[in-house]
């Protein structure tokens, strides 16, 4: 695969902070660099060094500015960075220098696409600088982390070695069939097979504590209009997020927050009361309400204390997912039912609260337990697009060990390269250029 030869550049992270750096990549990036930064110091690899940016002779900014040699930069590329004030006039009289004197933008995730391009990293680990930048949570940052490393690269390397082996045995059987040793053939390569296909699933199962690490810990409130769910959220996240009334249906859609809790992110919703609507907007609001409870990870039915069970209460749990907590609010008001009598309706744990004042909040919190993460030096997967590949591939070896009894060893090869060739797509080794550009395409500038 190839790509122009242009060079480019862009700013790294946005204006507006106390310094802007920006990021000069090409095989003209040095040249580039010395058109518009006037120093006293001679330019070196890796040493920062004052100066200015000027452009039609005329200063732009007062800066730092860094040389990287070929191969040793991040994309593999000559390279530069220009570290200006970070505010907006600044960062604009630099990047305007930098057009000027022949280089332009970046698109968008460029950089990194040229490092994977240049072999400077796999495509996992490509991917993986993304997800460090949009980890939300320490765990989501330790697991980028990982897999930018090699480690995913290495175990998908290791996966593919013991096929390259298993189809090595197969084609020598087809290419002396006179020798007629099928039977050997299976029993030398099956072995392999099965472990391949071993550590594929192996790899694929850590895909549910992935997704947890990427996306959070999804949390829903539910309950009918006016028990106070929007209280108990604002409870939860300890700041005044949804708005609270005395009267029903107060919250007409979904709003969500997040917080931490023991390393990892939980995105609490708090929905609307679970009625027949009364207009349009409230129904679409319920519907989002009964969407969400029912995808949850987790859901808080919250009912009215003082009141006890309902006919209501009984109708909106009915439509909840298995995973639910009930939270009796009101605590503070004369109660219809004790805990134990809840319980029994329901038949899930429950938990009592005053939403108002805060009293049994820890109990609450408590009840939300994602599942344990540990902090393991191993890799998870936490992109869809990984695990789709590596359910294909699991297809695949699959219906090639079957294919031993059922069909010819042509056809048991051809199930081997296909797994092979799908593990690729996660590396980066058989990947399309479409693929590449879909992956890169999400980046932000100057990554």
């Amino acid at each position: 695969m190839s790509f122009d030869k242009d060079t480019i550049y862009a700013p790294a992270a946005p204006s507006g902070g106390a310094i802007c750096v920006i990021r000069i990549s090409g095989e003209n990036a040095h040249e580039i660099l010395e058109r518009v930064f006037n120093c006293a110091e001679r330019l070196e690899h890796a040493r920062l060094t004052h100066g200015q940016v000027v452009k039609d002779g005329k200063a732009a900014d007062d800066v730092m500015a860094v040389r990287f040699d070929a191969p040793n930069s991040y994309t593999g590329e000559d390279m530069a960075e220009i570290h200006s004030h970070g505010g907006r006039v600044s960062v604009a009289g630099v990047l305007n220098a930098l057009s000027g004197a022949g280089a332009r933008i970046a698109q968008p995730g460029e950089f990194t696409k040229r490092a994977f391009l240049n072999g400077k990293m796999d495509l996992s680990a490509a991917g993986a600088v993304m997800e460090l930048i949009e980890a939300n949570s320490a765990a989501g940052a330790s697991a980028a982390l990982r897999q930018l490393g090699g480690g995913l690269f290495d175990k998908i390397s290791a996966v593919q070695g013991k096929l390259t082996d298993a189809l090595a045995i197969i084609e020598a059987g087809i290419e002396y069939p006179e020798d007629d040793i099928e039977a050997d053939i299976r029993r030398d390569a099956m072995p392999l097979m099965e472990s391949a296909l071993g550590q594929i699933s192996k790899i694929a199962d850590t895909f549910a504590s992935g997704r947890l690490l990427r996306e959070g810990y999804n949390v829903v409130i539910a309950g009918r209009p006016n028990v106070g769910k929007s209280s108990l959220f604002n409870l939860l996240l300890e700041k005044e997020r949804a708005i609270v009334t005395s009267a029903p249906g107060t919250t007409r859609d979904t709003v969500d927050d997040t917080f931490i809790i023991n390393g990892v992110l939980i995105r609490l919703m708090d929905t609307a009361g679970i009625r027949k609507g009364r207009d349009e907007a409230e129904h679409i609001g319920i519907e989002r309400a009964k969407t969400a409870a029912q995808t949850a990870d987790m859901t808080l039915f919250v009912i009215d204390g003082s009141e006890g069970v309902t006919s209501e209460d009984k109708k909106v749990f009915g439509k909840l997912g298995q995973n639910t907590v009930v939270i009796v609010n009101k605590s503070d008001l004369p109660q219809k039912m004790t805990i134990t009598q809840i319980e029994a309706v329901f038949d899930k744990k429950t938990r009592s609260v005053c939403a108002i004042s805060g009293k049994g909040a820890d109990e609450v919190l408590v009840c939300i337990q994602p599942p344990e993460i540990s902090e393991m030096q191993d890799v998870v997967i936490t992109n869809e697009r990984h695990a789709n590949i590596l359910a294909h591939a699991e297809a695949s070896l699959k219906s090639g060990m079957a294919a031993f009894d059922t069909a010819d060893l042509d056809c048991v090869t051809i199930d081997i390269k296909e797994a092979w060739d799908a593990l690729g797509e996660i590396t980066g080794v058989t990947v399309t250029q479409e693929i590449i550009d879909n992956i890169f395409d999400k980046f932000c500038l100057g990554k």
